[in-house]
């Protein structure tokens, strides 16, 4: 068996077309919203499950405060502010693995809070997702 290797530097995220840098030490954080299944107990104990056909998530995107890519979201959300217009497409795959997350539909939720002090702050964007898909797929 091989030793595999992971690098944070092989993490490409789209958004929109664009290719995002300037990441925090967590760049991105993939999460859907439902599970796949869900299951339900009757009162003398038997198990029925069922599909959970939501297929929504979220995907947050830390940022250093300095990084150029902030003020590319900022017009996307003021783009959807203001004319509807900010629905856009989001894929994050691991070059060197075999991980991708794709966002057909996805929204900046809100512009992010900002902190000002002595260092670097970060900037965290949250994206939904409408149809959130993932291959979870290692080295």
């Amino acid at each position: 068996m091989g030793l595999e290797t992971y690098d944070p530097k092989d993490i490409e995220v789209s958004v929109a077309g664009l290719l995002i840098t300037g990441f925090a030490q967590e760049l991105v954080k993939v999460s859907r919203e439902a599970n796949i299944v869900d299951d339900e107990v009757g009162c003398q104990g038997e198990v029925a499950r069922w599909i959970n056909n939501d297929k929504r998530g979220l995907i947050t995107v830390t940022l250093l405060q300095t990084s150029k890519s902030n003020l590319a979201l900022t017009a996307l959300a003021k783009a959807d502010e203001f004319t509807g217009t900010g629905v856009f497409p989001v894929t994050i795959r691991d070059t060197r693995g075999k991980d991708i997350h794709i966002a057909p539909q996805a929204w900046i939720r809100k512009i992010p809070d900002s902190t000002y002090k002595a260092g670097i702050e970060t900037r965290v964007w949250e994206l939904r997702c409408a149809n959130l898909q993932s291959v979870i797929g290692g080295a």
